[in-house]
């Protein structure tokens, strides 16, 4: 079955195949990244009898930029067998390539770079090549990878003005005139960490959730009358137990019912009970109604004008004051080590929560901004602001009132917090 629930065409013994191919594909995904940079074009060797890997073709080039680059968008297009995959980038990027012949893949990563929303939705079209791959591995790297499978004469080539990155490669047709392969998903690809992270990481024992709003302040009201303050209250509820029963960790909540607190004490209360972690809960909301998905924040500049938006209505302030607070920002050098955690941690947990939340409900990935949020600059520990859906949406206000769905946005949660605490040893143990 395809991620949408469409059958796919293949028989039994080929769709075997295809997942342990995807098994195998897991695992070599675990391997450490190459930093080189690739030719424009390439031709590939003859794999080694030692390894199985093709020959890795790297060449030095000009040291990559140390900005993050975004793929703007993607363009696919066919003549006959032959296709071509067009990544649109907003400036150049530097790249690697890689082949394996058992199983057979073509990967190919780009360090400092990330996807846009429309990107995104380009790669989850039905039209998209099911023989390509594309996931944001990691808040600056992007990873593309090519089912070999029924795939011959691949090359790559980056163009400039504008800047691309081309791929032109002839797919051979099944048996049926399709590609018979269910569309490949993957992982996320856990960065190498350091002592000093890991150490820190195995150390946290206290995790604050902060249920947005309550009392007196409902938050964002849907068209059916369903308040925030009422939503983010239970899920975290339902976090929190999940938390203590799996995790065994110390969970203490900035309100456990229906109580006004102000912004000041929520940062104080993390802070007077030297959280290792705070996680604050809310739900969106958009002048858009068609508007739906699932958005991660950690603190900082914002990320664009929306950001700075949801920033200034969750601090019940406006844009103009909310820009004010940037400065404070740029001159606490402190924080940009808290602000990296801060950013594992809402990578992390934005995967699980789209991955659980969408299994089961129609989503989209908003991705990982950053805000000025206030509860995020005054909390002492890496801290992040889940917005799980868009309550001004008449079915995502529909699928808020349901235990079920509640249900599954607490586990992403869960997920993306086990994931981040986990990852140090993962990371150590390869």
């Amino acid at each position: 079955m395809k991620p949408d629930g469409k059958q796919m065409v293949g028989s039994p013994a080929r769709c075997l195949r295809g997942a342990l191919r995807l098994a195998l594909l897991a695992a070599l995904l675990a391997t450490p990244d190459a930093s080189a940079t690739m030719p424009q074009t390439l031709a590939w060797h003859l794999p080694s009898p030692q390894t199985g890997f093709l020959y890795r073709a790297a060449a030095r080039s000009k040291q990559q930029a140390s900005k993050t680059v975004t793929i703007t968008n993607f363009h696919v297009s066919q003549e006959g067998n032959r296709h071509r995959l067009v990544l649109d980038l907003a400036k150049p990027a530097t790249f690697t390539q890689e082949r394996t012949s058992d199983p057979a893949m073509l990967i190919i990563d780009l360090k400092n770079v990330a996807l846009s929303n429309a990107a995104r939705r380009t790669t989850e079209d039905d039209n998209f090549p099911v023989e390509i791959a594309v996931t944001q591995a990691s808040s600056k790297h992007v990873r593309v990878i090519l089912d070999m499978e029924d795939v011959a004469n691949v090359s790559l080539t980056k163009l400039s003005k504008p800047d691309r990155l081309v791929m032109d490669y002839v797919a051979q047709p099944t048996a049926t005139g399709t590609t018979a392969r269910p569309k490949i998903t993957l992982p996320p690809v856990s960065r190498q960490i350091t002592l000093s992270e890991r150490q820190a990481r195995l150390d946290i024992e206290t995790i604050v959730l902060d249920p947005g709003h309550g009392g007196k302040d409902p938050g964002a009201i849907g068209r059916d009358g369903l308040a925030e303050k009422e939503v983010v209250l239970d899920v975290a509820l339902r976090l929190r137990e999940l938390l203590t029963e799996r995790l065994g960790k110390k969970v203490i909540m900035t309100r456990d019912k229906d109580k006004f607190i102000e912004l000041d004490d929520r940062a104080k209360f993390a802070n007077g009970h030297k959280a290792d972690l705070f996680v604050s809960i809310h739900i969106n909301s958009h002048p858009k109604r068609v508007t739906r998905g699932i958005e991660m924040y950690h603190f900082g500049i914002a990320s664009d004008r929306r950001a700075m938006e949801v920033a200034a209505r969750e601090n019940g302030d406006t844009i103009n004051h909310a820009q004010d607070f940037v400065d404070l920002i740029k001159a606490d050098l402190a924080l940009s080590k808290r602000i990296e955690e801060s950013q594992n941690l809402a990578w992390e947990t934005k995967i699980a929560v789209v991955n659980l939340v969408g299994s089961n409900y129609a989503t989209e990935d908003h991705g990982v901004k950053t805000a000025p949020f206030y509860v995020l600059r005054y909390t002492a520990m890496p801290s992040i602001l889940a917005e799980l859906a868009f309550i001004s949406n008449p079915a995502e206000e529909r699928h808020l009132r349901q235990p079920a769905f509640r249900q599954k946005a607490a586990e992403g949660l869960f997920e993306g917090i086990r994931n981040y605490l986990n990852s140090a040893q993962v990371a150590f143990a390869r």
